[in-house]
Protein backbone atom coordinates (compact mmCIF):
# COMPACT_ATOMS: atom_id res chain seq x y z
CA UNK A 1 0.00 0.00 0.00
CA UNK A 2 1.82 3.45 -1.31
CA UNK A 3 -0.36 5.90 0.81
CA UNK A 4 -0.93 5.16 5.02
CA UNK A 5 -3.62 3.01 6.10
CA UNK A 6 -6.68 4.21 8.32
CA UNK A 7 -6.64 1.50 11.17
CA UNK A 8 -9.38 1.58 14.56
CA UNK A 9 -8.97 0.36 17.64
CA UNK A 10 -11.95 -1.16 19.14
CA UNK A 11 -11.68 -1.13 23.10
CA UNK A 12 -9.21 1.36 24.89
CA UNK A 13 -7.94 -0.37 27.96
CA UNK A 14 -4.27 -0.46 28.73
CA UNK A 15 -3.46 -2.71 25.76
CA UNK A 16 -5.34 -0.88 23.00
CA UNK A 17 -4.22 2.98 24.57
CA UNK A 18 -0.46 1.17 24.08
CA UNK A 19 -1.23 0.00 20.38
CA UNK A 20 -2.66 3.47 19.48
CA UNK A 21 0.23 5.51 20.94
CA UNK A 22 2.47 3.47 18.68
CA UNK A 23 0.48 3.69 15.67
CA UNK A 24 -0.48 7.64 16.10
CA UNK A 25 3.77 7.55 15.20
CA UNK A 26 3.90 5.16 12.55
CA UNK A 27 4.07 6.78 9.38
CA UNK A 28 2.09 3.89 7.74
CA UNK A 29 -1.03 4.76 9.41
CA UNK A 30 -2.42 8.02 8.18
CA UNK A 31 -5.22 7.90 10.25
CA UNK A 32 -6.11 6.52 13.62
CA UNK A 33 -10.12 5.97 14.69
CA UNK A 34 -10.49 4.95 18.80
CA UNK A 35 -13.88 3.87 19.51
CA UNK A 36 -14.66 2.12 22.66
CA UNK A 37 -18.44 2.51 25.36
CA UNK A 38 -15.86 4.70 27.57
CA UNK A 39 -14.43 7.69 26.27
CA UNK A 40 -11.71 8.15 28.68
CA UNK A 41 -9.07 5.67 27.09
CA UNK A 42 -9.54 6.97 23.41
CA UNK A 43 -9.67 11.03 25.05
CA UNK A 44 -6.13 9.95 26.92
CA UNK A 45 -4.63 8.76 24.01
CA UNK A 46 -5.31 11.66 21.74
CA UNK A 47 -4.62 14.36 24.43
CA UNK A 48 -0.88 12.53 25.16
CA UNK A 49 -0.11 11.99 21.66
CA UNK A 50 -1.73 15.40 19.89
CA UNK A 51 -2.22 13.71 16.61
CA UNK A 52 -4.51 15.27 14.23
CA UNK A 53 -4.79 11.87 12.61
CA UNK A 54 -6.47 10.62 15.99
CA UNK A 55 -10.40 10.79 15.72
CA UNK A 56 -12.38 9.19 18.95
CA UNK A 57 -15.62 7.47 18.79
CA UNK A 58 -18.27 5.89 21.08
CA UNK A 59 -19.25 2.61 20.59
CA UNK A 60 -20.95 -0.25 21.79
CA UNK A 61 -18.88 -3.19 20.16
CA UNK A 62 -21.40 -5.45 21.06
CA UNK A 63 -23.39 -4.51 18.12
CA UNK A 64 -22.02 -5.73 14.78
CA UNK A 65 -23.91 -2.64 13.12
CA UNK A 66 -22.20 -0.16 15.23
CA UNK A 67 -18.97 -1.75 14.48
CA UNK A 68 -19.89 -1.66 10.81
CA UNK A 69 -19.96 2.04 10.64
CA UNK A 70 -16.56 2.01 12.12
CA UNK A 71 -15.05 -0.77 10.51
CA UNK A 72 -16.13 0.89 6.98
CA UNK A 73 -13.91 3.88 7.74
CA UNK A 74 -11.04 1.62 8.38
CA UNK A 75 -8.61 -0.14 6.91
CA UNK A 76 -8.45 -2.61 9.72
CA UNK A 77 -9.84 -2.94 12.99
CA UNK A 78 -7.86 -4.09 16.21
CA UNK A 79 -10.18 -5.74 18.88
CA UNK A 80 -8.38 -4.50 22.53
CA UNK A 81 -11.78 -5.52 24.34
CA UNK A 82 -12.88 -9.24 25.70
CA UNK A 83 -12.69 -12.51 23.56
CA UNK A 84 -16.71 -12.39 24.38
CA UNK A 85 -16.85 -10.30 21.91
CA UNK A 86 -14.93 -11.46 19.06
CA UNK A 87 -17.23 -12.84 17.07
CA UNK A 88 -19.74 -8.90 17.23
CA UNK A 89 -17.23 -7.35 16.21
CA UNK A 90 -15.65 -9.76 13.20
CA UNK A 91 -19.18 -9.94 11.95
CA UNK A 92 -18.94 -5.93 12.24
CA UNK A 93 -15.80 -5.84 9.98
CA UNK A 94 -17.08 -8.27 7.21
CA UNK A 95 -20.12 -5.55 7.42
CA UNK A 96 -17.67 -2.80 7.07
CA UNK A 97 -15.09 -4.53 4.50
CA UNK A 98 -11.74 -4.20 7.19
CA UNK A 99 -9.54 -6.81 7.77
CA UNK A 100 -9.83 -7.54 12.05
CA UNK A 101 -7.18 -8.62 14.75
CA UNK A 102 -7.68 -9.34 18.10
CA UNK A 103 -5.16 -11.03 20.67
CA UNK A 104 -7.49 -13.80 22.52
CA UNK A 105 -9.59 -16.63 22.16
CA UNK A 106 -12.49 -17.54 24.78
CA UNK A 107 -13.58 -20.44 26.20
CA UNK A 108 -16.91 -22.30 25.72
CA UNK A 109 -17.03 -23.10 29.15
CA UNK A 110 -17.57 -19.45 30.30
CA UNK A 111 -20.10 -19.01 26.87
CA UNK A 112 -17.72 -17.32 24.60
CA UNK A 113 -16.20 -17.90 21.50
CA UNK A 114 -12.82 -20.13 20.76
CA UNK A 115 -10.88 -20.27 17.42
CA UNK A 116 -12.94 -23.26 16.11
CA UNK A 117 -15.92 -20.92 16.52
CA UNK A 118 -14.13 -17.79 14.54
CA UNK A 119 -12.92 -20.40 11.87
CA UNK A 120 -16.01 -21.03 10.63
CA UNK A 121 -15.97 -17.33 9.13
CA UNK A 122 -13.11 -18.42 7.11
CA UNK A 123 -15.02 -18.35 3.89
CA UNK A 124 -16.37 -15.12 4.49
CA UNK A 125 -13.63 -13.55 4.89
CA UNK A 126 -11.98 -15.05 2.14
CA UNK A 127 -14.47 -13.97 -0.50
CA UNK A 128 -14.34 -10.39 0.67
CA UNK A 129 -10.75 -10.33 0.29
CA UNK A 130 -9.90 -9.66 4.06
CA UNK A 131 -8.40 -11.25 6.80
CA UNK A 132 -9.29 -12.51 10.45
CA UNK A 133 -6.32 -12.38 12.37
CA UNK A 134 -6.57 -14.46 16.04
CA UNK A 135 -4.93 -14.39 18.93
CA UNK A 136 -2.17 -12.10 18.08
CA UNK A 137 -0.82 -10.60 21.41
CA UNK A 138 2.84 -11.46 22.91
CA UNK A 139 1.28 -14.64 24.18
CA UNK A 140 -0.48 -15.78 22.96
CA UNK A 141 0.78 -14.35 19.45
CA UNK A 142 4.69 -13.69 19.69
CA UNK A 143 4.98 -16.86 21.95
CA UNK A 144 3.60 -18.67 18.73
CA UNK A 145 5.73 -17.29 16.36
CA UNK A 146 9.04 -18.03 18.55
CA UNK A 147 7.69 -21.20 18.69
CA UNK A 148 7.34 -21.70 15.00
CA UNK A 149 10.55 -19.88 13.87
CA UNK A 150 12.47 -22.14 16.09
CA UNK A 151 10.35 -25.30 14.31
CA UNK A 152 11.40 -23.96 11.08
CA UNK A 153 14.92 -24.38 11.63
CA UNK A 154 14.54 -27.96 13.28
CA UNK A 155 14.36 -31.22 11.70
CA UNK A 156 11.55 -32.16 13.81
CA UNK A 157 10.02 -31.22 17.01
CA UNK A 158 9.39 -32.90 20.71
CA UNK A 159 7.74 -30.03 22.86
CA UNK A 160 6.82 -26.45 22.97
CA UNK A 161 6.41 -24.68 26.90
CA UNK A 162 5.85 -21.46 26.80
CA UNK A 163 6.80 -19.58 29.88
CA UNK A 164 5.53 -16.12 31.25
CA UNK A 165 7.08 -14.43 34.16
CA UNK A 166 6.77 -11.12 36.20
CA UNK A 167 8.90 -10.13 39.08
CA UNK A 168 6.36 -6.95 39.34
CA UNK A 169 5.35 -6.21 42.67
CA UNK A 170 2.06 -3.80 43.17
CA UNK A 171 1.93 -2.08 46.29
CA UNK A 172 -1.37 -1.26 47.52
CA UNK A 173 -3.45 -4.17 46.08
CA UNK A 174 -4.05 -7.24 47.28
CA UNK A 175 -6.30 -8.89 44.29
CA UNK A 176 -4.98 -7.17 41.24
CA UNK A 177 -4.12 -8.78 37.90
CA UNK A 178 -1.93 -6.61 35.28
CA UNK A 179 -3.81 -8.29 32.25
CA UNK A 180 -7.40 -8.12 31.49
CA UNK A 181 -9.48 -8.84 34.49
CA UNK A 182 -11.99 -10.99 33.27
CA UNK A 183 -9.80 -12.92 31.21
CA UNK A 184 -7.05 -13.42 33.88
CA UNK A 185 -9.49 -14.90 36.35
CA UNK A 186 -11.49 -16.94 33.17
CA UNK A 187 -7.27 -18.30 32.50
CA UNK A 188 -7.12 -19.74 36.70
CA UNK A 189 -10.70 -20.52 36.97
CA UNK A 190 -10.76 -23.11 33.70
CA UNK A 191 -9.29 -26.44 34.09
CA UNK A 192 -6.36 -25.75 31.15
CA UNK A 193 -5.59 -27.55 28.20
CA UNK A 194 -2.38 -29.05 27.84
CA UNK A 195 -0.91 -31.70 25.04
CA UNK A 196 1.06 -34.56 25.45
CA UNK A 197 1.83 -37.26 23.77
CA UNK A 198 0.04 -35.99 20.60
CA UNK A 199 -3.58 -35.46 22.33
CA UNK A 200 -5.27 -32.99 24.11
CA UNK A 201 -5.93 -32.97 27.90
CA UNK A 202 -6.91 -30.98 30.76
CA UNK A 203 -5.78 -30.48 34.25
CA UNK A 204 -7.16 -29.20 37.53
CA UNK A 205 -6.81 -25.46 37.73
CA UNK A 206 -4.00 -24.08 39.71
CA UNK A 207 -3.14 -27.52 40.52
CA UNK A 208 0.53 -28.18 38.50
CA UNK A 209 3.44 -25.81 39.30
CA UNK A 210 6.96 -25.87 38.41
CA UNK A 211 10.12 -23.65 38.89
CA UNK A 212 11.75 -22.36 35.47
CA UNK A 213 15.03 -21.50 35.66
CA UNK A 214 14.34 -17.94 33.42
CA UNK A 215 17.34 -16.18 31.48
CA UNK A 216 18.27 -12.59 33.54
CA UNK A 217 17.55 -10.43 34.88
CA UNK A 218 14.15 -12.71 35.88
CA UNK A 219 15.40 -15.81 37.21
CA UNK A 220 14.19 -19.00 39.04
CA UNK A 221 10.13 -18.01 39.17
CA UNK A 222 7.58 -20.65 40.55
CA UNK A 223 4.78 -21.29 37.71
CA UNK A 224 1.41 -22.43 37.51
CA UNK A 225 -0.06 -24.25 34.30
CA UNK A 226 -3.28 -21.98 33.36
CA UNK A 227 -5.71 -22.60 30.49
CA UNK A 228 -4.17 -20.62 27.44
CA UNK A 229 -4.45 -20.53 23.23
CA UNK A 230 -0.57 -21.88 22.56
CA UNK A 231 -1.89 -25.27 23.86
CA UNK A 232 -4.81 -25.53 20.90
CA UNK A 233 -2.75 -23.64 18.08
CA UNK A 234 0.70 -24.51 18.35
CA UNK A 235 0.46 -28.15 18.00
CA UNK A 236 -2.37 -27.56 14.88
CA UNK A 237 -0.49 -24.54 13.17
CA UNK A 238 3.42 -24.50 13.86
CA UNK A 239 4.62 -26.88 10.92
CA UNK A 240 5.33 -29.72 12.39
CA UNK A 241 4.43 -32.65 14.04
CA UNK A 242 4.77 -32.25 17.99
CA UNK A 243 4.73 -34.43 21.06
CA UNK A 244 3.69 -32.09 24.06
CA UNK A 245 2.71 -28.14 24.46
CA UNK A 246 1.38 -26.37 27.57
CA UNK A 247 2.04 -22.67 28.86
CA UNK A 248 2.85 -22.14 32.93
CA UNK A 249 3.06 -18.51 34.36
CA UNK A 250 3.44 -16.85 37.66
CA UNK A 251 1.04 -16.05 39.90
CA UNK A 252 1.14 -13.89 43.17
CA UNK A 253 0.25 -16.35 45.67
CA UNK A 254 -2.36 -14.23 47.15
CA UNK A 255 -3.95 -13.93 44.43
CA UNK A 256 -4.05 -17.88 43.77
CA UNK A 257 -5.43 -18.08 47.17
CA UNK A 258 -8.14 -15.84 46.52
CA UNK A 259 -8.97 -16.95 43.31
CA UNK A 260 -9.27 -21.20 45.10
CA UNK A 261 -11.48 -19.34 47.51
CA UNK A 262 -13.53 -17.72 46.10
CA UNK A 263 -13.76 -20.84 43.34
CA UNK A 264 -15.06 -22.57 46.48
CA UNK A 265 -17.67 -20.08 47.32
CA UNK A 266 -19.38 -19.93 43.64
CA UNK A 267 -18.24 -16.10 43.45
CA UNK A 268 -16.54 -16.82 40.49
CA UNK A 269 -19.35 -18.25 38.59
CA UNK A 270 -21.14 -16.74 35.46
CA UNK A 271 -24.77 -18.02 36.44
CA UNK A 272 -26.86 -15.22 37.80
CA UNK A 273 -28.20 -14.96 41.16
CA UNK A 274 -30.75 -13.05 42.55
CA UNK A 275 -29.72 -10.38 45.22
CA UNK A 276 -33.07 -8.61 46.68
CA UNK A 277 -34.63 -8.57 42.95
CA UNK A 278 -32.09 -7.72 40.95
CA UNK A 279 -30.25 -10.41 38.91
CA UNK A 280 -26.59 -10.08 39.43
CA UNK A 281 -23.43 -12.15 37.87
CA UNK A 282 -20.94 -13.27 40.97
CA UNK A 283 -18.40 -13.04 38.33
CA UNK A 284 -18.97 -10.05 37.22
CA UNK A 285 -18.71 -8.37 40.42
CA UNK A 286 -15.25 -9.66 41.33
CA UNK A 287 -14.18 -7.98 38.25
CA UNK A 288 -15.50 -5.04 38.92
CA UNK A 289 -13.92 -4.29 42.21
CA UNK A 290 -10.51 -5.09 40.69
CA UNK A 291 -8.47 -2.26 39.38
CA UNK A 292 -8.24 -1.38 35.49
CA UNK A 293 -4.65 -2.36 34.11
CA UNK A 294 -4.43 0.92 32.50
CA UNK A 295 -4.45 1.95 36.38
CA UNK A 296 -1.57 0.65 37.77
CA UNK A 297 1.09 2.72 35.35
CA UNK A 298 3.68 3.22 37.72
CA UNK A 299 3.03 1.51 40.64
CA UNK A 300 4.72 -1.79 38.90
CA UNK A 301 8.12 -2.37 39.89
CA UNK A 302 10.15 -5.47 38.35
CA UNK A 303 10.49 -7.13 34.67
CA UNK A 304 7.74 -9.02 32.44
CA UNK A 305 9.18 -11.52 30.34
CA UNK A 306 7.43 -14.24 27.66
CA UNK A 307 10.03 -17.20 26.49
CA UNK A 308 9.06 -20.20 24.70
CA UNK A 309 10.92 -23.36 24.58
CA UNK A 310 11.20 -26.00 21.76
CA UNK A 311 12.70 -29.00 22.35
CA UNK A 312 13.73 -31.29 19.26
CA UNK A 313 16.09 -32.17 16.53
CA UNK A 314 18.52 -30.04 14.38
CA UNK A 315 21.01 -31.57 11.97
CA UNK A 316 20.48 -34.97 13.51
CA UNK A 317 21.28 -33.30 16.97
CA UNK A 318 19.01 -32.58 20.28
CA UNK A 319 18.47 -29.20 20.71
CA UNK A 320 16.51 -26.76 22.89
CA UNK A 321 15.70 -23.24 21.07
CA UNK A 322 14.92 -20.59 23.90
CA UNK A 323 13.38 -17.79 22.15
CA UNK A 324 12.62 -14.80 24.93
CA UNK A 325 11.72 -10.98 25.13
CA UNK A 326 11.48 -8.61 28.27
CA UNK A 327 11.13 -4.94 29.48
CA UNK A 328 10.94 -3.28 33.16
CA UNK A 329 7.66 -1.97 33.80
CA UNK A 330 9.64 1.32 34.91
CA UNK A 331 10.75 1.64 31.29
CA UNK A 332 7.22 1.42 29.95
CA UNK A 333 5.89 4.12 32.40
CA UNK A 334 8.83 6.55 31.56
CA UNK A 335 7.37 5.82 27.61
CA UNK A 336 3.56 5.72 27.89
CA UNK A 337 2.47 5.69 31.34
CA UNK A 338 1.11 2.67 30.93
CA UNK A 339 3.09 -0.78 32.48
CA UNK A 340 4.53 -3.39 30.82
CA UNK A 341 2.18 -6.02 30.72
CA UNK A 342 0.43 -3.54 28.68
CA UNK A 343 2.96 -2.97 26.44
CA UNK A 344 4.28 -5.89 25.50
CA UNK A 345 0.54 -7.51 24.74
CA UNK A 346 0.46 -4.39 22.47
CA UNK A 347 3.66 -4.38 20.44
CA UNK A 348 2.87 -7.59 18.54
CA UNK A 349 -0.13 -5.94 17.20
CA UNK A 350 1.46 -2.97 16.59
CA UNK A 351 4.12 -4.56 14.32
CA UNK A 352 1.28 -6.67 12.00
CA UNK A 353 -0.55 -3.66 11.43
CA UNK A 354 2.19 -2.10 9.64
CA UNK A 355 2.90 -5.19 8.18
CA UNK A 356 -0.83 -5.13 6.61
CA UNK A 357 0.14 -1.48 5.70
CA UNK A 358 3.55 -2.60 3.92
CA UNK A 359 1.62 -5.57 1.64
CA UNK A 360 3.12 -8.29 3.95
CA UNK A 361 0.31 -10.21 4.95
CA UNK A 362 -0.58 -11.92 2.06
CA UNK A 363 -3.29 -14.20 3.75
CA UNK A 364 -7.19 -14.25 3.25
CA UNK A 365 -9.59 -16.05 6.05
CA UNK A 366 -9.49 -16.37 9.43
CA UNK A 367 -5.82 -17.36 10.42
CA UNK A 368 -4.11 -18.15 13.92
CA UNK A 369 -0.24 -16.02 14.51
CA UNK A 370 1.39 -19.00 12.93
CA UNK A 371 0.40 -17.31 9.59
CA UNK A 372 2.47 -14.42 10.22
CA UNK A 373 6.18 -14.56 8.60
CA UNK A 374 7.78 -15.57 11.86
CA UNK A 375 11.24 -14.21 11.21
CA UNK A 376 9.89 -10.85 9.51
CA UNK A 377 7.53 -10.54 12.36
CA UNK A 378 10.41 -10.91 15.13
CA UNK A 379 13.27 -8.74 13.06
CA UNK A 380 10.61 -5.72 13.99
CA UNK A 381 9.96 -6.32 17.25
CA UNK A 382 13.61 -4.26 18.60
CA UNK A 383 12.40 -1.15 17.09
CA UNK A 384 9.37 -1.07 19.16
CA UNK A 385 11.80 -1.75 22.59
CA UNK A 386 10.73 -5.82 22.57
CA UNK A 387 13.94 -7.11 21.85
CA UNK A 388 14.15 -10.60 20.99
CA UNK A 389 16.82 -12.71 22.07
CA UNK A 390 17.82 -16.31 21.33
CA UNK A 391 19.78 -19.28 22.75
CA UNK A 392 20.52 -23.14 20.97
CA UNK A 393 21.26 -25.25 24.09
CA UNK A 394 22.81 -28.62 22.28
CA UNK A 395 21.29 -30.98 25.08
CA UNK A 396 24.09 -33.07 25.24
CA UNK A 397 26.13 -31.15 27.46
CA UNK A 398 23.02 -30.30 30.06
CA UNK A 399 24.96 -28.17 31.96
CA UNK A 400 25.39 -25.95 29.17
CA UNK A 401 21.73 -24.90 29.63
CA UNK A 402 22.15 -22.79 32.90
CA UNK A 403 24.77 -21.19 31.18
CA UNK A 404 23.34 -20.05 28.24
CA UNK A 405 24.26 -16.42 26.35
CA UNK A 406 21.35 -14.28 24.48
CA UNK A 407 22.01 -14.38 20.65
CA UNK A 408 19.79 -11.03 19.89
CA UNK A 409 19.54 -11.72 16.08
CA UNK A 410 17.75 -14.39 13.90
CA UNK A 411 18.87 -17.71 14.79
CA UNK A 412 21.90 -18.67 13.63
CA UNK A 413 23.14 -22.68 14.23
CA UNK A 414 26.79 -21.40 13.64
CA UNK A 415 26.88 -19.86 16.59
CA UNK A 416 24.77 -22.18 18.43
CA UNK A 417 26.03 -22.70 22.31
CA UNK A 418 27.26 -26.52 22.42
Amino acid sequence: MSKGITAAIIGCGGVGQAIAQDLAKSKLVSELLLADINLKGPSSVKARMKSDKIQVYEIDASNPRAVAKIAKKADIVVNGTVPALNLKIMEGCLRGGASYIDMANGDHEFGHPMFDDQEVYGKKFENAGTFALCAMGIDPGASNLFAKRAADHMDSVDYVKVRDADTGKLEGYFFATYFSPDAMLEECIRDPLFYADGKWGRSPALSLTEVYNFPEPVGPQKLYRTDHEEAELVPRFIGKKIRNCDFMITLDENFVQSVKVLKQMGLVSFKPVNIKGVEIVPFDVVVGMMPRPDALGGKIKGYAMVLTEVGGKMKGEDVVIKTWTYISHEKVYEMTGLQATSYQTAMPVAVVVEMFARGELKFKGVKSPEAVDPVKFCDYLPAKAIPVYEAIVHTKDASSAKAVEAIPSSICPEVAIS
